[in-house]
């Protein structure tokens, strides 16, 4: 009879012991759960934002660590698009890039001579040249898979377009939706990947004071 305390004391340890594990396992598995990214709302309100989806995976801004070797690691940086002696031929440009997520993708959006909103075809890409103005409106994409330096992907005459849906040099604002295809540039008849549900609220001067 003395001996039912001491067995009902070893099974009350077990069951202790069973239940920590329990909540160890558990507590691991919700770490290795990886929370998906989402796009951001289309806005134009100069929020800084960016969104967009390269081939059905979320793409926004991750800002990394700065490096001496690989340069900014800023996740959006954007053109003034108002810069300059001829506000008539001004560029705009965004740049971003995950830099946090191991894989992450990059994409450059360029306008050499933003006027007025409506939208912008985008034009075949050199991916040497994004910055001069005789280049045409095009993007750049690299995609990455964790494994190799990354694959370059070039925009084409008729391939989408970008829409500016406001842009406002007093206020310093400019938004717009995107949405187009590019082809690999080692491989342009064979490899395509699309760009969908592009959206971006830029207010440049608060953007820059923050770098």
């Amino acid at each position: 009879m003395k001996s039912k305390p001491s067995n009902m004391k070893s099974h009350f340890n077990y069951l202790l012991i069973l239940l920590a594990f329990i909540l160890i396992a558990s507590s691991c598995q919700k770490e290795d759960i990886k929370v998906e990214d989402e796009l951001p709302p289309i806005t134009q309100e100069g929020l800084n934002t960016f969104g967009c989806k390269i081939d059905g995976e979320v793409l926004v801004p991750k800002d990394g660590d700065p490096s001496l070797f690989v340069g900014s690691r800023k996740g959006l940086i954007a053109g003034n698009p108002h810069a300059g002696e001829n506000p008539v031929k001004s560029y705009f440009f965004i740049r971003v890039l995950n830099a946090q997520d191991e894989g992450g993708d990059y994409i450059f959006l360029y306008i050499p001579e933003l006027e007025v909103e409506g939208e912008y075809e985008l034009g075949n890409s050199t991916g040497s040249t994004p910055y001069e103005n005789n280049s045409p409106n095009h993007a750049i994409v690299i995609s990455y898979d964790g494994e190799t330096a990354g694959k370059r992907y070039l925009s084409f005459e008729g391939g989408g377009d970008i829409v500016i849906d406001r842009y406002d040099t007093i206020n310093t604002i400019i938004s717009g939706t995107f949405e187009f295809d590019v082809i690999k540039e080692s491989d342009p008849l064979s490899d395509t990947i699309s760009v969908t549900d592009g959206r971006f609220d830029i207010n440049w001067s608060r953007l820059n004071e923050e770098e």
